[in-house]
């Protein structure tokens, strides 16, 4: 009984994805590249209300945004697509950013004080797509070499992290502020941390 069940049930799979009605259908294009809307910080800490090294914190950016598809290759939204896998690719951004620039809410040491860009504390530990080379002879390249390079590709992904302690430990909102070449501006901010 169970194996007439199966072959029953693997009949009809098989004569529904032979129909008529499947073939018909086409995959919907692909996008080449994401038009970035936002920024989604993820900082990477420990329990809320305790002290973190600060070679142990990072701060990462997501952009997200919609597809951007090549002229003529634009979904229609008015047709009907069959459902197909969408290949692994990690797309590129469409922005080009102009400037960013990292502060804290609090003094992070003498020569930093709150409101005082904080680009050459923060390393860029990690970054896609971007032509910025963010890694070069067992160093990582901080926001103010990139910044120097200014404009290039906008980053989908990039994480930050402090190259130095602050003078004394200290309670720190970052506030990290992204223009773009269109006039896109991103106002974000971190949770309060407790770094040492």
């Amino acid at each position: 009984m169970k194996n007439l069940l199966l072959v029953t049930l693997l009949a009809s799979c098989l004569a529904g994805c032979n129909s008529d009605s499947n073939d018909e259908l086409e995959c919907s294009p692909y996008p080449i590249a994401i038009d970035i809307n936002n920024y989604v910080v993820t900082p990477e800490q420990n329990e809320a209300n305790t002290a973190l090294a600060y070679d142990a914190y990072t701060i990462k950016l997501g952009g997200i945004g919609e597809g951007v598809y090549s002229e003529g290759n634009e979904p229609d939204p008015n047709k009907e697509y069959a459902e197909c896998a969408i290949p692994a690719v990690v797309l590129g951004s469409a922005n080009t950013i102009k400037a960013i620039n990292i502060y804290s809410s609090a003094d992070y040491n003498s020569e930093f004080t709150a409101g005082t860009s904080l680009n050459s504390v923060f390393d860029i530990t990690e970054m896609f797509v971007n032509d910025f080379d963010y890694y070069s002879d067992g160093n990582y390249a901080s926001v103010e070499d990139l910044s120097a390079v200014l404009p290039t590709t906008a980053p989908i992904f990039i994480e930050l992290k402090p190259n130095q302690a602050p003078e004394v430990e200290s309670s720190h909102i970052f506030y990290i502020d992204i223009s773009f070449a269109n006039g896109k501006t991103f106002a974000l901010e971190t949770e309060e941390v407790q770094l040492f």
